[in-house]
């Protein structure tokens, strides 16, 4: 079962991330092939951490939120808790470093 990540505008993002305990915000464009990679790979987690609200930004629509958050390279997931950016992951990564990140937030 594949579990879509909510699409957020550049409006919804601030609200999204106030409304969440634990969220990860994937921010990522159409045209970047390494965000696609990362993306299957997020998918793939989802569901083994139903605590933490996932959210993804198109920085070509939404060009704003990417400047809000510096997100200067993509794809960059940033791991939010209690509303506050905790970490940053730039660039794809292997499927255990993102399960290692996201147990940290879970468990810290």
């Amino acid at each position: 079962m594949q579990v879509e990540m909510e699409c957020l505008s550049e409006d919804q993002v601030r609200e999204f991330i106030e409304n969440s305990e634990k969220a990860v915000i994937d921010f990522w464009a159409p045209w970047c092939a390494p965000c696609h990679v990362l993306h299957r790979i997020v998918q793939g987690v989802i569901p083994m951490f139903p605590e933490v609200k996932f959210g993804r930004v198109d920085t070509q629509k939404y060009p704003g939120a990417a400047d809000q958050f510096s997100v200067y390279g993509l794809p960059t997931l940033i791991i939010f808790s209690n509303g506050e950016p905790v970490d940053r992951i730039v660039g794809v990564v292997p499927r255990e470093f993102l399960l290692s990140k996201l147990r940290s937030l879970v468990d810290g």
